[in-house]
């Protein structure tokens, strides 16, 4: 059976979905069946492994993960936020620009 996938435009929109995701496991998400969005070319655990791989190889801090954890978690980039700091902005974009470079190498975004 052919799936009909949902692409993503940029990282900040996998960035999203992957904490709407997060957010809806521990909401009681525990199966693709259980998801009641677009079907997506990736599954959670992909973009986690692409992380994890990111923090690994030091492409990204900690602070980049907390500013794009804490952002994500309130699904808007900091940039337009008045509240947010001038360095969680700065810390956001490099994020996902580093994000995207790791998507693009598996495919995820073109």
């Amino acid at each position: 059976m052919l799936e009909d996938y949902e692409p993503f435009e940029n990282a900040e929109e996998v960035w999203f979905w992957y904490c709407a995701c997060q957010l809806a496991r521990g909401d009681g998400l525990r199966a693709k069946c259980d998801y009641h969005g677009h079907l997506r070319i990736c599954e959670i655990s992909d973009i986690e492994k692409i992380i994890k791989k990111m923090h690994r190889e030091s492409s990204v801090s900690n602070r980049h993960l907390r500013v794009m954890y804490r952002w994500g978690a309130l699904f808007t980039p900091p940039y337009y936020d008045r509240r947010a700091k001038h360095s969680e902005v700065s810390l956001w974009e490099e994020g996902i620009k580093i994000f995207e470079i790791y998507l693009r190498q598996k495919g995820i975004i073109l």
